[in-house]
């Protein structure tokens, strides 16, 4: 009798197959769109994304019937496009960035987010029918990743305005930039790669950032704004590097304050701090840590000001600040999202630019960071003044202040619970509290003003 054993597979496949999945799945990050049109949303079909809830309530607040393409809805596609466009900013969908080392990994079902300079093949013709699912019939977009030939198919039923049919048609006459996302339908032999689109449209430019940000803006531009400001960090057809044509210090090294902004609903109690503490302890050596953090709620009144304005102040000075954050990117957040900040002072940019991409890679609610300038009167007035905690060498110090300190006492607070937490998650070596003695006599000083004018009103 004769037994046929099948062999394991080589530990060189295994690899093999490890390291891609390895690649895709680093290469898989939250896809978010800065558009300057969104030229496809196919409604059904983003049912199958859990983020989808956002674009149907879109829909909803448009008057659309989402269960009928676009065409012969009158004004309410148009006001769809207005109201989902910024919604896209601030999208958390994952995906695989489709690029040169993807390209070779990428397998059907994948989820991916694409972007390149794109010629149309076949135009739409109105009135807008259904796809055959023959290629050379249907309508769709071809761009080279690498060596890879991309089509991006789509229905042209969803395409959400005749506008966005128009630029399809100047496509098809020279290539024109289109980004965004949708799942891989097969992938060749040859090497094609297929992909069915959810969303796709025009990035938006720094001139229509710029000219965006002018139309708003209530107030004189702030001293320091430059084009670099208006940069659309979102797509990689501008120039997308964050820190690009920002010192990196060599030689002397000084410490400056950043503020790192994040999502505050996204966050439970205790979680910016740990995330921070956990990252800069990764990011800077021991022996030269000597770092003050603070966590705070950041609270954007807008007082009639334009929240275009708010941002243009808070990021722009002379010298430009170092900053991962654009004037547009955080319009967006401050009309978007409730807002969380940390402040931490001690760090030179060199140690700002890691902290940025430990937290990026690590923290989803992160948002981006600002260098601080306390002469600047948002950063004076919004940003927290004194410190939670303070970072030396391998020790932890949580701050207090006499006020802090009687309060908690007369709430019976159990001063040896926060240090026994912090010793509990063996980031440090030791973990102490330490009084702030300059909040410590701002604080004094304010009650012994309080007690004199209480004495002074009272009757002779």
């Amino acid at each position: 009798m004769n037994i046929t054993m099948t062999s394991p597979p080589s530990v060189a496949e295994v690899t093999d197959e490890a390291l891609a999945e390895e690649l895709l799945r680093r290469s898989s990050q939250i896809w978010r769109a800065r558009f300057s049109s969104v030229d496809l949303v196919n409604l059904p079909r983003m049912a199958m994304l859990a983020q989808t809830n956002a674009v149907a309530a879109a829909a909803r607040r448009a008057g659309l019937d989402s269960t009928r393409p676009f065409g012969g809805q009158g004004m309410a596609p148009g006001e769809f496009v207005r109201i989902v466009r910024p919604l896209f900013e601030t999208w958390d969908a994952e995906a695989v960035t489709l690029s040169e080392r993807t390209a070779e990994k990428v397998y059907r079902g994948l989820l991916v987010s694409f972007e390149g300079a794109m010629r149309c093949s076949n135009p739409p013709e109105v009135p807008l029918k259904e796809p055959t699912g023959v290629l050379t019939k249907d309508p769709h977009l071809v761009f080279s990743v690498g060596a890879r030939r991309v089509v991006v198919t789509f229905d042209p039923r969803w395409l959400t305005t005749s506008t966005a049919t128009t630029t399809l048609h100047e496509a098809a006459q020279e290539p024109l930039v289109f980004s965004g996302i949708g799942t891989v339908a097969s992938v060749s032999e040859g090497g094609q790669i297929r992909i069915s689109a959810l969303v796709f449209g025009q990035p938006k430019t720094l001139v229509q950032a710029q000219f965006e940000y002018a139309k708003q803006s209530l107030l004189p531009e702030p001293p320091g704004l430059t084009w670099m400001d208006f940069r659309n960090e979102l797509s990689k057809s501008e120039l997308s590097q964050l820190h690009l044509g920002q010192s990196r210090e060599r030689g002397t090294v000084s410490r400056k304050s950043f503020a790192l902004l994040f999502d505050e609903d996204e966050v439970l109690p205790g979680q910016i701090d740990r995330d921070v503490l956990t990252q800069v302890s990764r990011v800077v050596p021991e022996y030269r840590r000597d770092l003050g953090v603070a966590i705070a709620s950041l609270l954007f009144n807008d007082n009639g000001v334009a929240v275009a304005d708010l941002a243009a102040h808070f990021l722009a000075r002379e010298p430009a600040l170092w900053k991962t954050l654009t004037v547009p990117g955080l319009t967006t957040l401050i009309k978007s999202f409730n807002l969380a900040v940390s402040t931490i002072s001690g760090l030179s940019e060199e140690q700002a630019a890691d902290l940025d991409a430990a937290m990026r890679e690590t923290v989803s609610s992160y948002l981006g960071c600002v260098e601080v300038d306390r002469n600047l009167p948002l950063h004076d007035r919004l940003l927290p003044p004194y410190d939670d905690y303070h970072v030396v060498g391998a020790e932890l110090r949580l701050v207090f202040s006499a006020a802090r300190r009687l309060q908690d006492e007369a709430n019976g607070e159990d001063f040896e619970a926060p240090l026994n937490e912090w010793r509990e998650r063996e980031l440090f070596r030791a973990v102490t509290w330490e009084e702030d003695l300059e909040q410590s006599a701002v604080e004094e000083k304010e009650a012994s003003m309080l007690i004199q004018a209480w004495l002074n009103a009272q009757p002779e």
